[in-house]
């Protein structure tokens, strides 16, 4: 694995930083260095630039070819592509002619099942007054 180049901050000529990490350090360092009149290249966010040289950055910047590239496409299509065809899908099922199911009801099951249950936010006696329902209960669905 090759090491990253370090690259010079634009705001302060002291820090050298990671290229990976380079935008993240200008988000940090143009806050603290708002009053310096800099602008950012349009075609790479990284290049700050005093703005007078704005325009000659502009014209020369090695980014450029990249976005010129993507702009003028050599071998663009003359007419619009045509989509592949879809294929259809026949469906046989009829939810609607299926047998109504009766709705699923988890406290109706959990009532029924030998499930041991708790009781959670009541008083201490009601909590008491639950656990020796359930004991009945478990008891009944066990025998």
């Amino acid at each position: 694995m090759e090491p990253e180049e370090l690259l010079q901050c634009p705001y302060d000529k002291v820090h050298q930083i990671l290229e990976s990490r380079m935008q993240v350090h200008l988000g940090r360092c143009r806050r603290n260095h708002a009053a310096v009149p800099k602008a950012p290249c349009p075609f790479n966010v990284t290049h700050i630039i005093n703005k007078p040289e704005l325009e000659f950055h502009v014209r020369n910047c090695p980014d450029r070819k990249a976005f010129e590239n993507f702009c003028n496409i050599d071998n663009a299509p003359t007419k619009a592509a045509k989509p592949p065809p879809m294929p259809e899908y026949q469906c046989t099922e009829n939810w609607d002619d299926e047998p109504r199911v009766t709705t699923y009801n988890p406290r109706k099951y959990v009532s029924e099942a030998p499930i041991i249950r708790s009781l959670n936010g009541a008083k201490p006696s009601e909590r008491k007054k639950f656990r020796q329902e359930e004991r009945l209960r478990l008891q009944s669905k066990l025998n």
